[in-house]
């Protein structure tokens, strides 16, 4: 694999020519932007206006910024925070419509609307793990979230789901743990992504989530059954306007080789669907990755080594999903050491905005890729 040469400025574009990649294709409309919070940002486009959300121990600290038109030329520059950024939580709220799920420190899980409003706590997760909420039936709200149940063979961590004001439900099933959750709409429905990562074994589950007077959940589907997970090891759902949605999850293929397995998943998922893999330099712990649709194309945002050399730099890389799952890079920012997070969003305008975490801080930056 060619890697491309490294630069030490954030957020900088570097060219790339991979395997499964094309030349640059990328440049930096505005940024890269400190958010003020060390702490991971949900994304979320509203009209012409993308909001941040950091969490702030149970509660979203929110920056705005407008959308704009694509411009033909222009000169970004670094926006830093005077003062530098402060520290925030780990773990990163989930936005679906006009609502912000934030877990505070002992993982209770508060629900409020983007003006404040209506703040409650409606669930309790495990302390530090993700959550995750999507928009079901284009009306309703759903929140999924793991937490911890002792059985006869010890403790076990399990899928949740809230939807509105209903009592939480657990939807991982017996005998399957869940080390991490996904959710995504797709149409009318939500597709939710368990992952249960084992020292063994990592399974991939997805059901489809319905919504006729109350929450339905449709039947487990053991889509992908993968190499043993890390303890970190969570995936992601990429949902194209037409076609297969994919199941995007970074691990180990065998003992030597590490990389992305692109998992596609039928309407409805079936058992044991087919895959494609995007192979990394080298294995990474964790290995972030996001999706997003827009402009007719599904992109993905991921963190991986530049090269297999132990203590590589790690570089984030902005790619899409072909129609026959192959995942294809299209350009790189270089961050600072052992980023730990990454999410992005596609805006009205032909756009994306990318948010990461890195040793420096928590930034936001726009980008116009071919």
């Amino acid at each position: 694999m060619t890697t491309p040469t490294a630069t030490t400025e954030i957020g900088s574009l570097t060219g790339i020519s991979t395997a499964d990649a094309s030349a640059s294709s990328c440049r930096v409309l505005r940024g890269p932007i400190e958010l003020g919070v060390r702490g991971p940002a949900a994304l979320s486009l509203r009209g012409e206006t993308l909001d941040t959300a950091v969490d702030d121990d149970g509660r979203p600290r929110i920056r705005s910024f407008p959308v704009g038109a694509v411009p033909s030329s222009v000169l970004p520059s670094r926006e830093s925070v005077d003062g530098g950024s402060a520290a925030g939580m780990t773990v990163a709220c989930a936005v679906a419509g006009d609502k912000i799920f934030c877990p505070d420190k002992s993982g209770a899980v508060h629900r409020a609307t983007w003006e404040g409003a209506e703040e409650r706590v409606i669930a309790g997760a495990r302390s530090g793990t993700r959550i995750a909420a999507a928009v079901l039936g284009r009306t309703h709200v759903a929140l999924s979230y793991l937490a911890s149940r002792r059985s006869s063979e010890g403790w076990v961590s399990e899928a949740w789901l809230a939807v509105d004001d209903e009592a939480p439900v657990r939807f991982s099933e017996d005998g399957s743990g869940a080390t991490a959750v996904a959710l995504s709409a797709r149409g009318s429905i939500v597709l939710a992504l368990i992952v249960d990562a084992r020292a063994a074994l990592t399974g991939v589950h997805v059901r489809a989530l319905s919504f006729d007077a109350h929450v339905r959940i449709g039947e487990d589907a053991v889509v992908f059954v993968g190499g043993p997970g890390e303890r970190r090891t969570a995936g992601a759902l990429a949902i194209p306007a037409t076609g297969p949605a994919w199941a995007l999850l970074p691990l180990a293929r065998d003992v030597s080789t590490f990389g992305l397995a692109v998992v596609r998943i039928d309407d409805p998922p079936r058992v044991d669907e087919p895959s494609l893999w995007s192979i990394y330099p080298n294995g990474l712990d964790p290995a972030p990755v996001a999706s997003a649709t827009g402009g007719g194309r599904t992109w993905v945002a991921r963190i991986r080594p530049q090269s297999a050399e132990p203590g590589s730099v790690r570089v984030l890389e902005v790619g899409d999903i072909s129609d026959d799952g192959s995942f294809v890079g299209r350009d790189t920012v270089t961050v600072a050491a052992t980023p730990t997070y990454v999410a992005i969003a596609a805006d009205g305008r032909g756009a994306l905005w990318l948010t990461w975490v890195d040793a420096s801080g928590s930034w936001l930056e726009r980008l116009a890729c071919k």
